[in-house]
């Protein structure tokens, strides 16, 4: 008999859900109901609300970015303004009947994600499994006042929501494991947010001291005391959250699950290997706090790259062919003899005279610290005739947005590509069109692809059960909740020494475990890196 029991300190969380179902299908009441016919096909015809950018409209009516500016050749920009009417082509929905045989056989074996791929047939059925998760919640504020409030965007802001779709995820695998593999659960749910009274008071609870898994807490200094009371007892702390490496240090017991920025370096010494060994790279960072990495990044740099580009003299006399001619139909009065490129002057008729030749020029590593150098300083060494990869380190959103739109203006005289380091993901509204055509690599802890089929069913299943569309935290705590419970119904007892050799698929991002010596934890080295590319962002892979 299946047994699972949940304890929760506080009881509001069915009262929240309810709250929260009235957001379900807002993404559907932006889609337009007028279709017409344009040239013998079907298209909606969509106006443009104030602030609503194309890889949103892309999204409600379930296309691509390139699939409307394809229909659109007078559509410029990836943020059009408000009131412009734009054509979305029409996706018929075909539903396929299938044979019964084959249906009952998805039927079957159709688990909510994954199964595992190396579940033990002699693990202990009957053992019940001691899971605690510590998230906040902020019940306490939670009251009849809260729930009779209309919804509303700043209301959904509100602290009670913040890790809300967290507990929901969490709670999705928790129930696939019961469901499927009969796995016997004891979870107890205790509401610790920045608050010390309420983990104090979770450190009192007897029933700590018998748990296998403890998830959490999220904030540091709550965290910080579980750490001094998992340190003399066999039991796994897991933080769901931080990025910072130093907690792992000397605390045997506690996994990480954020990869720290230093494990980066490892996967843009990939990247460079796999995409950028003849190029220029111009290393900036943001300001002198940011400088730690660079000569680290210099180093890959240095050890990658080939130290000569043979450039085809076809290729240079076509790029000074375009230069000149721009400068002819703006009348503006030129050397037509020579042409600067990568701090050297070019005699024109040389490489006029020798076209199937190749020009021999040397690939360059320069840093700069952006807080003292000027970007101008570039261009004196920058090439027109291959690409230039600049390798940019900064945690500002003013100043991500400052160099993606300064490198743009390089990007009309230079070939550039950038990689953005280390976090860019987390900045919205960066402008997509101008990430595109710089070829922008960007880095992220998760990658959510709606194609895949595990994806589509969790989205699925969380509408069902929660009546609202998944937020990247979901993801995250259904994530957690499945690998480590897969390893506890692997492993048992023997789980933490198991954790750097056990893989499973994820929704949305591995975890590779390790720890750098043998009295520290394990942290998650793993980065998702995906590249702005044909109007797509397309997911780099690496291991």
């Amino acid at each position: 008999m299946k047994a699972f029991r949940i304890v929760l300190f506080l009881s509001f969380i069915c009262a929240m859900d309810a709250f929260f179902a009235p957001s379900l299908n807002a993404q559907e009441s932006l889609k337009s109901n007028t279709v017409t016919e344009y040239n013998g096909k079907k298209f909606y015809i969509h106006t443009v609300k104030k602030r609503q950018s194309l890889n949103e409209i892309a999204e409600i009516y379930g296309v691509t970015v390139y699939d409307i500016l394809s229909e659109n050749k007078d559509l410029k920009k990836t943020n059009p303004k408000a009131g412009t009417i734009i054509r979305i082509p029409y996706k018929e929905v075909v539903v396929e009947e299938e044979p019964t045989e084959i249906l009952e056989e998805i039927i079957e074996y159709d688990s909510l994600a994954f199964e595992p791929e190396f579940v033990p047939t002699s693990f202990d059925s009957e053992r019940l499994y001691k899971v605690a998760l510590m998230v906040p919640l902020y019940l306490e504020q939670v009251d009849e006042k809260f729930l009779n409030e209309e919804v509303s965007n700043k209301q959904l802001l509100a602290k009670p929501f913040s890790y809300l779709h967290f507990y929901e995820g969490f709670m999705i695998a928790v129930d696939s494991m019961v469901s499927k593999y009969d796995m016997k659960i004891d979870l107890k749910v205790y509401d610790v947010d920045q608050d010390t009274n309420k983990v104090i008071a979770a450190l009192n609870d007897t029933c700590l001291a018998q748990m296998d898994v403890i998830i959490g807490p999220f904030h540091l200094k709550p965290f910080e005391r579980m750490l001094n009371y998992v340190k003399d007892k066999d039991i796994l702390l897991i933080n769901p959250m931080t990025p910072r490496a130093d907690l792992v240090i000397d605390n045997k017991n506690m996994v990480k699950v954020k990869p720290s920025y230093s494990y980066q370096m490892h996967w843009l010494e990939e990247i460079i290997k796999d995409k950028y060994t003849d190029n220029n790279i111009f290393i900036f960072a943001m300001d002198s706090a940011s400088m730690q990495y660079t000569e680290i990044m210099k180093e890959i740099a240095l050890r990658n790259i080939e130290e000569f580009s043979y450039v085809p003299n076809k290729r240079i006399k076509r790029v000074i062919k375009k230069y000149q001619d721009a400068l002819k139909n703006e009348e503006v009065e030129f050397d037509s003899t020579r042409y600067m490129s990568d701090n050297i002057t070019f005699i024109v008729d040389t490489i006029d005279k020798h076209p199937d030749d190749t020009t021999k020029l040397r690939n360059q590593v320069v840093v700069y610290n952006y807080s003292i150098d000027s970007l101008n300083k570039v261009m004196k060494t920058a090439s027109a005739f291959r690409n230039n990869l600049f390798i940019v380190y900064g945690d500002s959103k003013v100043f991500a947005t400052e160099m993606i739109n300064k490198l743009n203006i390089l990007n009309k005289d230079y070939p550039v590509s950038l990689i953005a380091l280390p976090d860019w993901s987390k900045y919205d509204r960066l402008f997509n069109e101008n990430l595109m055509k710089l070829n922008t690599i960007i880095f992220d802890d998760d990658y959510t692809d709606y194609d895949t089929y595990a994806v589509g069913k969790f989205v699925c299943k969380f509408r069902d059960e929660y009546g609202t569309e998944p937020k990247d935290v979901a993801y995250h705590g259904f994530n957690i909740a499945w690998y480590f419970l897969n390893a506890l119904i692997n492993y048992g007892d023997n789980v933490a020494p198991a954790i750097p050799t056990f893989d499973i698929p994820l929704l949305n991002t591995k975890y590779h475990f390790e720890k750098k010596s043998v009295n520290d934890g394990y942290e998650n080295s793993y980065w998702n890196i995906y590249q702005y590319k044909n109007y797509e962002k397309q997911l780099l892979q690496y291991e």
